[in-house]
């Protein structure tokens, strides 16, 4: 992780993103910074300290079990907010937030900034709506069932364009398995007509028959 310091860049996500107009507090402290991939964003800096927005890159929410293991609730820039579970409750989230690539972020450090916010109105209603998708990704995610074959249905359906996995590397890692063990289900679930190869490292979901 590094810290860019180049004002031009920074307004230049500011204006892009829109992320000014999540607040009617004004001048507000926003910082860039660059994680690295396979860096946790949220161990890096502290998520009870700062509000980060994704702004290039991509970014993946994982959800580590009891037992260890872990699954990708989330993926690309779909979450506006990271850091906005910790604003309203106080305590730390459950989830690693892992840079998927080389990714920037716009970061305003709550320190100072933090009784600002908790009585600008705009914030709080753009806080509202964040919280209100994350309690959908919480819910979804804990539906999730354990076997490979039903999570690997699940991945597709709510991760894939068109119920189309296009890369079993990607999908594998996703899915915290090995390449082989992804390509034995898939194998499988072709040979029952459940799934489709449709081109190389490429299997799309088939209709259900009625």
């Amino acid at each position: 992780m590094k810290k860019i310091n180049s004002q031009k860049r920074l307004q230049t996500f500011l204006e892009a993103d829109h992320i000014s107009s999540f607040f009617s507090s004004p001048d507000l402290p926003f910082e860039l910074y660059q994680f690295e991939k396979g860096e946790f964003l949220n161990n890096e800096l502290d998520p009870s300290g700062y509000l980060l927005f994704p702004v290039s890159g991509s970014i993946r929410i994982l959800h580590v079990r009891d037992d260890g293991s872990m699954y990708q609730i989330a993926s690309g820039r779909s979450l506006t907010c990271l850091g906005d579970m910790e604003f309203a409750s106080g305590r730390i989230s459950p989830y690693l937030v892992e840079a998927v690539t080389v990714c920037q972020c716009i970061v305003l450090p709550l320190k100072n900034t933090r009784s600002v916010l908790e009585n600008d109105p705009v914030f709080l209603r753009f806080l509202l709506c964040q919280l209100a998708e994350k309690m959908d990704l919480s819910t979804a995610s804990q539906a999730i069932p354990r076997s490979l074959k039903e999570r690997l249905d699940f991945y597709i359906r709510t991760q894939c364009t068109d119920n189309t996995l296009k890369g079993v590397a990607k999908a594998a890692s996703a899915l915290g398995v090995s390449r082989r063990q992804l390509l034995r289900i898939l194998k499988q679930m072709c040979e029952e007509g459940t799934m489709a190869k449709t081109g190389k490292g490429t299997y799309t979901l088939q209709a259900e028959k009625k």
